[in-house]
């Protein structure tokens, strides 16, 4: 059914886009840091130059590519209940933001690094909160082993919430530990493929490089069907040319190129196609989270996605990514260009908790963004097009000059057709008008927090798995 959306390619633009992707593919190619990866690359049809390390894909590969990968995939969790599928009509899922080295401190409000404890505390918290679907891991675990991060921080994450977790691996050891730890949980390697507890990000180095731990992490995890998302971080006038046109081509080239190793490496791995590209502050060189180019840019990637037929993981929201203390920091525009690229054609979205371009993170920061991503996405609702909603007779009847409040129709379809907020919900939007004191809204933030904490505690795992999924980390200290 059509949601509120929004697209800025033409089909001619889409083909452009294409065209130009296949010329960037093949000259200059890509930058691969691993020979395993290039071999890959070059039995499935690339020119490769293991000098340069560069490969270059030529059109019938990334034909191949389109063809073998997944159009629909599942994202599963510790509770079914909580599994998620892609295309998704409507608004997309939303996670928060992720790997922030910093936090604000519940008690004192004071910034500190972050520590496993932390993270706990953040997962916990995200296990509770409607207006999230999925995690990333927030903030960064210090305390956990220097070379995998990201399997310390994917099992405290899975001790904390029975949603599904977005992480991420640095190396290939790092992801193979990461499945067999996704496999206990899961009860075995197949159940893990069939429905995955976790995914990952693996970022290209933009322009157009991919790391060798990372791209053969990716290896790794498409042989065990573990969803990996290829998100392109391409700035406009620093790792890409100042134009949208060209930035565009970047970010399709990445995940394009991305996508051609994971289905060489299994044809029919899950992937997901992604962006979190923006322009740069041309005053200070730094990532500019809500410029209007973040939100052009992801609806033409979302369009992008769709032309080749993949799932999607576009666009940010959070309102404190301009401040490095909890409250709302972005100006009217920040927030009107970010909630716009949600807009686009995305079936999964992050970035709650944020703060300090995504720096640093708070606990209080996750529920005042969950609040107001809550009526954003109502934006994205169903629109139905049917007899029923054409109320053709009873227009006819009602006739010129009629109204239409006191009938049938209208109070059987208003609740669903308008936004009409309960008592309590009412309240809530009421005390986020930017004209009231926003430390208060930050102390009734708090003190929800706290509840939570003290209440809620997720599902427990079987202590038999945590055992050996703890052992797994321990090796790593080592």
């Amino acid at each position: 059914m059509p949601t509120g959306q929004i697209s800025i390619l033409s089909k001619e633009d889409i083909e452009s886009v294409h065209e130009n992707t296949l010329a960037i593919l093949s000259k200059p190619g890509v930058k691969v840091g691993s020979t395993e990866a290039l071999k890959l690359l070059e039995d499935g049809g690339a020119y490769v130059d293991t000098g340069s390390m560069r490969a270059r894909i030529p059109e019938g590969l990334v034909n191949e590519t389109v063809r073998r990968m997944p159009k629909e995939i599942v994202l599963g969790a510790r509770d079914p209940r909580r599994s998620m599928r892609a295309p998704r009509p409507g608004p997309p899922f939303m996670a928060t933001n992720g790997t922030a080295v910093y936090m604000t401190d519940l008690e004192t409000g004071a910034k500190r690094p972050t520590q496993g404890k932390d993270l706990l505390d953040f997962m916990t918290l995200c296990d509770a909160v409607d207006g999230l679907d999925y995690v990333w891991p927030i903030v960064t675990a210090h305390d956990g082993p220097e070379h995998a991060h990201g399997l310390n921080e994917l099992v405290i994450s899975m001790k904390g919430t029975t949603k599904h977790i977005q992480g991420e691996a640095m190396s290939a050891d790092e992801a193979r530990d990461m499945v067999r730890v996704g496999a206990l949980v899961a009860g075995g390697e197949d159940a893990l493929a069939k429905s995955p507890l976790f995914s990952v990000i693996q970022c290209p180095i933009c322009p157009l490089e991919f790391e060798k731990g990372s791209v053969e992490a990716v290896i790794e995890f498409a042989k065990a069907g573990i969803p990996v998302v290829s998100m392109s971080m391409a700035l406009c006038g620093l790792t890409a040319p100042v134009t949208l046109a060209s930035t565009i081509s970047i970010v399709n080239a990445e995940n394009l190129a991305s996508f051609a190793v994971s289905q060489l490496a299994k044809p029919g791995a899950p992937v997901i196609y992604s962006s979190e590209s923006s322009a740069i502050n041309m005053k200070t060189g730094e990532i500019h989270y809500g410029a209007r180019e973040e939100a052009l840019i992801a609806a033409a990637a979302g369009q992008m996605a769709k032309h080749y037929g993949a799932p999607a993981m576009l666009g940010s929201f959070g309102v404190g990514l301009h401040g490095d203390r909890p409250g709302i920091t972005v100006d009217p525009s920040e927030l009107i260009f970010s909630a716009m690229t949600n807009m686009s054609l995305t079936d999964f979205s992050s970035g709650l908790g944020g703060l300090d371009q995504a720096k640093g993170a708070s606990l209080e920061q996750i529920v005042i963004d969950s609040d107001i991503w809550q009526s954003v996405k109502e934006v994205r609702s169903d629109v139905k097009f049917d007899k029923e909603h054409f109320a053709k007779d009873l227009i006819e009847s009602v006739g010129p000059g009629g109204n239409f409040l006191g009938t049938p129709h209208t109070i059987r379809n208003m609740r669903t057709e308008l936004f009409l907020p309960d008592k309590d919900r009412a309240e809530l939007f009421e005390s986020y008008r930017l004209a009231n004191d926003q430390r208060e809204i930050v102390r009734r933030s708090r003190e929800r927090v706290k509840k939570v904490l003290s209440t809620h505690r997720a599902d427990p795992i079987d202590a038999s798995v945590v055992r050996a999924i703890d052992e797994i980390v321990a090796g790593h200290y080592h």
